[in-house]
């Protein structure tokens, strides 16, 4: 069989980091295995360990990627709108409280998608460092969105916002098909948005 380039071997490592992030934010990191994510990137089981020491240094680089995906749809909201922060912090908290964001696990945050996994007994060492590392870039990012007025939101108000919103989210997805679950969504809109 013949030996692939650096550039095809580049590219095959991006196919599967693409898919894992995808897989594990829709079924939960225990609900994909190895064999599946390379599947879904189109490769063979065998090539995998050729690319990652484990399936545990894959969940940790896929998960900074399912963080670093939605960066540009953060900034997109103060782009849209402009000097308007309010307008862009509304825009973002309606967005984000959406029934298609509740419905859209694998599109969606990814703190929301994977922080049940982490919070389980085994801590996942690099897992779970890549995880709060990226939630504390996200804080960052967020910082200057979840603020409503002229300067950035404290370090302090996003945690406490961006708590509610994930919380909520989470709590949404689990309670799907029953009325409360729109009504935790509104909830958090309401206690969030001052209109």
């Amino acid at each position: 069989m013949p030996r692939v380039s650096r550039k095809q071997a580049d590219q095959h490592r991006k196919d599967v980091v693409d898919a894992a992030s995808r897989l594990f934010l829709e079924r939960g990191i225990d609900g994909v295995s190895v064999p599946d994510v390379m599947a879904e990137a189109g490769l063979t089981h065998g090539g995998f360990y050729g690319h990652f020491s484990s399936k545990d240094a894959l969940v940790a680089e896929a998960c900074v990627k399912a963080f670093e995906d939605r960066r540009a749809t953060y900034e997109g909201y103060i782009e849209r709108n402009g000097t308007d922060r309010k307008a862009a912090r509304t825009e973002f908290i309606k967005r984000y409280t959406s029934k298609n964001h509740r419905d859209g696990i694998g599109a969606g945050c990814p703190a929301a998608a994977m922080c049940g996994d982490l919070a389980r007994d085994n801590p996942r060492g690099s897992v779970r460092a890549a995880f709060a590392t990226a939630m504390g870039t996200l804080v960052e990012r967020l910082s200057p969105l979840l603020s409503g007025k002229k300067k950035a939101a404290t370090r302090e108000e996003t945690l406490a916002q961006l708590s509610m919103l994930v919380g909520g989210l989470m709590l949404a997805r689990s309670t799907k098909g029953h009325p409360i679950s729109e009504e935790i969504l509104q909830s958090v809109r309401s206690a969030l948005i001052d209109e």
